[in-house]
């Protein structure tokens, strides 16, 4: 991956992500550090009940996916995706394949 592709969040729950930022919530900023930390690869459910900061979050699958849902539609902005692995667990990735530009709203 170039480096400069892979998103950042800081102490304040900022999420970046290129030239785009979004804030996301203390339970969101939690997911999002793992799923960054493995960015593109599958983080397995399990390990989201393996962080401290997630432990009763992920200990309800139902808990687990409804936070995933709001976190996809925070991260809508910023051009990342969370990919369900089905089986396995979540993926997140760019939401715009490499060397194609996203839509804008120009007129």
């Amino acid at each position: 991956f170039d480096s400069s592709r892979v998103p950042t969040i800081d102490a304040t729950g900022t999420l970046n992500f290129g030239r785009h930022s979004v804030t996301v919530s203390s339970t969101q900023a939690a997911l999002m550090r793992l799923l960054i930390d493995r960015f593109g690869d599958v983080v397995h459910r399990a390990e989201f009940g393996q962080c401290s900061d997630l432990r009763t979050v992920a200990e309800n699958r139902n808990s687990l996916d409804l936070h995933i849902m709001r976190l996809r539609r925070r991260l809508l902005p910023v051009h990342l995706s969370i990919r369900t692995v089905w089986g396995q667990g979540y993926m997140l990735e760019n939401a715009v394949p490499a060397g194609t530009a996203p839509l804008t709203n120009a007129v």
